[in-house]
């Protein structure tokens, strides 16, 4: 059983293991080892009680999703690592053709409605890039936001990349 004085000096991370947000995983230390118990979302219960005494819903869904993202991110890296070492990476970059080219540009200088609605996605991507996240440069991030076209929003990161540049030169 979990009691809110071992879990406010031993807790380690506590997250929802499914869908539902309906258990949870509580991850702490005893006795110098890690040890896992899962619990019920279930407000009656004494471990869920104990739990809310050391941390709240919120800090719950925070940790699950920091915890999500850290998975991510490196499921993504050993990915990279296989493509590398089987060298797919390189196959990807000789079979680019000029369609791929025909596309971007097609992208970048329309106004259709079929890329205005890509937009979002783009601009999502042109956020999670470093140059972009690392950039104190907040009245071009502010474009970036409001730009109405593709291209727009990539003269902003285009700016970005070259203070980038400047700074590391």
């Amino acid at each position: 059983m979990l009691t809110e004085v071992n879990l406010k000096e031993n807790l380690i991370e506590a997250t929802f293991v499914n869908d539902d947000r309906t258990i949870i995983e509580v991850i702490f230390t005893s006795e110098d080892t890690a040890k896992s118990a899962i619990i019920e979302y279930d407000t009656n219960h004494p471990d869920f009680q104990a739990l809310m005494k050391v941390i709240s819903v919120d800090d719950l869904h925070e940790m699950t999703w920091q915890k999500k993202k850290d998975e991510r991110k490196s499921f993504e890296n050993e990915v990279k690592l296989i493509a590398e070492k089987e060298g797919l990476i390189k196959k990807i970059a000789e079979n680019v053709n000029s369609d791929f080219f025909k596309s971007l540009f097609d992208f970048l200088l329309s106004d259709s409605k079929e890329h205005i609605d890509r937009l979002f996605n783009f601009k999502i991507f042109i956020f999670e890039q470093d140059l972009v996240k690392k950039s104190k440069n907040e009245s071009v991030k502010t474009a970036i936001r409001k730009s109405k076209t593709p291209i727009e929003a990539f003269k902003g990161f285009i700016t970005l990349w070259e203070e980038s540049n400047q700074s590391t030169n």
